[in-house]
């Protein structure tokens, strides 16, 4: 948002007052460098500064790298280079046929792309069974699910789970005793890659079917939702949850559909 601003202001014409009041304010500073010059006393003081400043010169290029970099990234070609970046990596649909098809939630917003995406395999006939993860989520999942005709026996899914590593392991709780280890995973394309990885190192064989993201998100949404799978990658690679793992031993009973 600030590079946009700041292009926006860059791009506009200045008003005849505005440009009297920069060019006033330049004279001003260069008078103003004029008499320092003039000062032994300052030019002292303007040496020592500048004796300071070059001490600190590489403190200041950091910092300087570092505000450009945030400039960079944030404006839209790179929020766009970095979710490129980000999605490039998650294979093509294979079109094989699964063990089950599972639906990751992300709230209300997400959910009626990732509806189609599921009725879209549902309808392809690609798995007998489709299971549903996200607290919170499950429920209204199942329903649009129930109301779009799949049938209730063929839906189950876990409504406990709040975050990326719980989705993985709740559903590997579930669904690996019943030797669904084939899975066709749902979610938004930015949130695939974390996901897709999560999951095969729980035992998942997964293919990636991303859902698109919601064309009615701002710009700063994108932004986070970016910024939040690069952290969460960081995050889940020093926790190493992308390495093979066995699943986490727990108690959850299959949320069933109803109706």
């Amino acid at each position: 948002m600030l590079t946009q601003l700041i292009s926006k202001r860059l791009t506009q014409p200045l008003s005849l007052p505005t440009r009297l009041a920069v060019l006033g304010l330049l004279l001003l500073a260069v008078l103003w460098c004029i008499w320092l010059l003039r000062q032994p006393s300052k030019r002292a003081q303007l040496r020592r500064w500048s004796q300071q400043f070059r001490w600190n010169r590489r403190r200041t290029q950091i910092v300087v790298a570092l505000t450009l970099a945030c400039l960079i990234l944030t404006s839209p070609p790179g929020l766009a280079l970095a979710t490129q970046a980000l999605t490039s990596q998650i294979p093509a649909d294979s079109g094989a046929k699964a063990d089950a098809i599972v639906i990751l939630g992300r709230g209300h917003r997400f959910m009626r792309d990732r509806i189609d995406a599921t009725m879209s395999l549902w309808q392809a006939q690609r798995a007998p069974h489709v299971f549903v993860s996200g607290r919170g989520d499950a429920g209204l999942l199942i329903r649009q699910l129930l109301e779009n005709g799949v049938p209730k026996e063929a839906i189950s899914g876990e409504n406990c789970s709040l975050t990326t590593e719980e989705n993985a392991q709740f559903t590997a709780d579930l669904l690996l005793p019943q030797n669904a280890k084939r899975i066709i995973l749902v979610t938004d394309s930015p949130h695939m890659l974390r996901s897709q990885l999560t999951f095969e190192s729980l035992g998942f064989e997964v293919i990636a079917y991303p859902s698109s993201v919601p064309s009615n998100l701002g710009y700063r949404e994108r932004l986070n939702i970016i910024a939040r799978e690069y952290g969460g990658i960081l995050s889940y690679v020093l926790k190493g949850r992308f390495g093979e793992r066995e699943v986490a031993v727990s108690r959850h009973e299959p949320l069933a559909a109803k109706g």
